[in-house]
């Protein structure tokens, strides 16, 4: 009988794993910010922006967040940061979309939501991507989901809309 103990500990562990794998929201949530480029796009080795980027070059961003107000910013929310790796780039005449590995992280009232995924980067712009939400910490502990990323800048300024579609 005590070689049985196992049975009811193992049934105690997958419940625990399995209750602390949900997400803290408990219903689908969709929200908007105001992404507005702190220009800080910081190279990563060798890649300087002073050439097109060839596969393997990386740069770091951050990014300050606002309410979303329709074409005007409400109040800052928050921050994001993240780093872009290019699989591929425009090509010598800028001829091609590059490719893109974007991970990066928005640090929002209650918790933070990270965003992992593949884009491909328009050298003509403005791009639009949907990424997904591959976890979060606080309020969004878990969570899954997508996020839609579009370029509304206008030429002078690096703005942009982050449509976020969270599931619980």
């Amino acid at each position: 009988m005590r070689k049985y103990w196992f049975v009811p500990a193992l049934i105690m562990l997958s419940v625990s794993v399995w209750a602390s794998s949900a997400s803290a929201i408990n219903s689908p949530q969709t929200f908007s910010l105001l992404e507005v480029s702190s220009d800080v796009q910081l190279p990563i080795g060798d890649f300087t922006f002073n050439r097109a980027p060839v596969g393997g070059d990386q740069f770091a961003f951050a990014n300050n967040l606002y309410k979303w107000a329709g074409t005007k910013k409400g109040a800052r929310v928050g921050h994001d940061t993240g780093l872009a790796t290019f699989l591929a780039g425009f090509g010598s005449d800028f001829s091609h979309k590059a490719t893109a590995l974007f991970t990066a992280q928005a640090f929002i009232p209650g918790g933070t939501i990270l965003i992992q995924g593949f884009g491909q980067i328009d050298p003509n712009g403005p791009s639009k991507y949907t990424f997904p939400i591959v976890g979060g910490t606080g309020t969004y502990a878990n969570v899954r989901g997508y996020i839609k990323v579009r370029d509304i800048g206008n030429g002078q300024t690096s703005k942009t809309n982050l449509e976020f579609h969270l599931l619980p």
